[in-house]
């Protein structure tokens, strides 16, 4: 059950949802605002009271045309995540969702920015509910970005236009960390405290914001999972200029100029685009390196010690993705941060999910570190909502202080690997 509930903000007045535990939810507010292929203007005011009781629009996806739940049989990551949540999309989608503790002031924020391999997903799937964190003191916050061809392209006549081309979606993050640097206090945040958290592709673009200049000044501590570090063989970044020829090929398609590749319908869009997919997709729909959010091939910044000096927490799982490469590139960045006088930690997830055989899969463990598990189908017990207890106050622990009593918390299925 809830209410509503009205409150004064430096952008002006804004309704949201009142929940009987007293925590607060301001859903769909709209930090940024932007043209296809184009970058983000940040929103800093509106008119009359914001209407903040409904999710806003996810980015247009491949699942937006091609229904999962039409599919027979349904993708995994459609039972676990999204059976019988409705979205809406359309590239109006630069939104982002509150949950506040009862009586907020000056409270730890959460800044969560939502995986898909960069292209689907979006801020409110069934596990991402940031009622544990609020009932725990701490505002947390997910958001929506551009995702795939829409969130990715670059091209030459674009960076013609504008300078530089591609990392749209990236810079919509860096849009939504500003926002909320800029107005969480009146939701009873405290700016100088904000913690990112992301997951597979987004802990590998916290990655990137960990080493560009662009973003530091306004986070203060990182927890990524099953994505962090320097990929080499797996989820490397490479200059813009390496995919102008292959998103020509889908350009080429569209027409002859940035303005009437913007007046195709995005269906269109994305279906031209999905029909000229090959194996090379994730090299080149996905960050890049363009000498300004994303200054240099992040070996070189990691080497150059150029990454924010802030405490970190990393993780991956038992049976991630490409588990040989993410364990590695996790425990290597960790590894430098600790060797250059800094602090992070790793830990080791290995609960084994009841209700199938997956495992500890990719994705497992943001059941738990959400504090999601309610809305979860699996048959769990009794350990796993002690587990997510732990794990969630953990993570509020690391986010007040910056530091893990590692030893405090009786989790068998999660061991610490490197701490400093």
């Amino acid at each position: 059950m809830h209410k509503f509930t009205t409150i004064t903000t430096d952008l002006g007045e804004i309704q949201g949802l009142e929940f009987e535990n007293g925590t607060k939810q301001f859903r769909g507010i709209r930090y940024a605002t932007a043209e296809r292929f184009a970058y983000p203007i940040a929103v800093d005011s509106w008119t009359g009271t914001y209407d903040a009781t409904k999710f806003g629009n996810a980015c247009p996806q491949f699942r937006t045309y091609d229904p999962e739940d039409k599919k027979d049989p349904k993708p995994f990551y459609y039972k676990e995540f999204r059976e019988g949540v409705a979205f809406t999309y359309d590239e109006d989608c630069l939104f982002l969702n509150i949950y506040s503790p009862k009586d907020a002031k000056n409270a730890p924020v959460i800044i969560y920015i939502h995986g898909g391999a960069f292209q689907g997903g979006c801020g409110n799937e069934l596990h991402m509910d940031g009622t544990a964190y609020a009932e725990n003191g701490v505002i947390f916050v997910t958001i929506n970005y551009r995702l795939g061809v829409l969130g990715f392209l670059c091209d030459r006549k674009l960076t013609k236009e504008a300078g530089h081309s591609g990392n749209y979606g990236l810079y919509d993050q860096l849009e939504a960390i500003k926002w909320v640097h800029s107005h969480i206090a009146s939701f009873g945040g405290n700016p100088d405290n904000i913690t990112l958290f992301g997951q597979s592709a987004g802990a590998m673009s916290i990655q990137q914001h960990c080493f560009s200049p662009l973003t530091k000044p306004y986070f203060n501590k990182a927890y990524m999972a099953s994505g962090a570090g320097i990929g080499r063989e797996f989820a490397n970044v490479n200059p813009v200029e390496d995919s102008y020829d292959y998103f020509a090929k889908i350009t080429d398609k569209l027409g002859a100029t940035p303005d009437e590749w913007r007046k195709v319908p995005v269906q269109d869009l994305i279906e031209t685009f999905k029909a000229n997919i090959d194996i090379n997709m994730m090299i080149h729909c996905c960050p890049h390196v363009d000498g300004i959010i994303i200054p240099q091939n992040p070996e070189k910044s990691l080497e150059g010690k150029a990454f924010a000096d802030i405490p970190y927490l990393l993780s991956t799982n038992s049976e991630d993705m490409a588990p040989e490469f993410l364990h590695d590139m996790s425990k290597e960045f960790c590894n430098a941060v600790n060797d250059n006088g800094g602090k992070a930690y790793y830990f080791y997830f290995s609960r084994q999910l009841p209700g199938d055989t997956s495992g500890a899969f990719h994705s497992a463990e943001l059941w738990y570190t959400m504090g999601s598990l309610k809305k979860c189908w699996r048959p769990l017990t009794n350990e796993d909502y002690v587990l997510s207890d732990n794990l969630v106050n953990m993570i509020c622990e690391f986010v007040n202080t910056g530091s893990i009593s590692c030893n405090a918390y009786d989790m068998p299925q999660v061991s610490f690997q490197i701490q400093p």
